[in-house]
């Protein structure tokens, strides 16, 4: 029906206009160090839930924005994927929130 193809072109519109590239370092804790240490330079295409706000990917919500993503452009489904499986760390873990740059951490 025309109503529902208006709120689903709509909440696409606004899931692509939070698709954003940052690029940085994320402040990590450390052990030897009391203040926190630079990690190592990251890039990362992501959907945000709000720029303005909060400037950051998160993981969890990547998830959801993927499904949506992935029925209207598979490639950048994956090219978004691939950009948060090249945080993974050694051990097999990605940090749920990525703050890179002085951009996201501004906010």
């Amino acid at each position: 029906p025309p109503a529902q193809r208006r709120f689903a072109q709509a909440a696409l519109s606004e899931l692509l206009g939070g698709v954003g590239f940052f690029h940085g370092r994320s402040l990590l804790r450390s052990e030897r160090q009391e203040e926190p240490v630079p990690g190592a330079e990251a890039a990362l295409l992501t959907a945000v839930p709000s720029r303005s706000c909060f400037p950051r990917g998160f993981l969890w919500d990547e998830g959801f924005h993927l499904l949506l993503l992935g029925r209207w452009d598979p490639a950048l489904a994956r090219e978004i994927l691939a950009h948060w499986l090249d945080l993974m760390n050694a051990d097999g873990w990605i940090p749920r929130e990525q703050i890179l740059g002085d951009e996201a951490r501004a906010r």
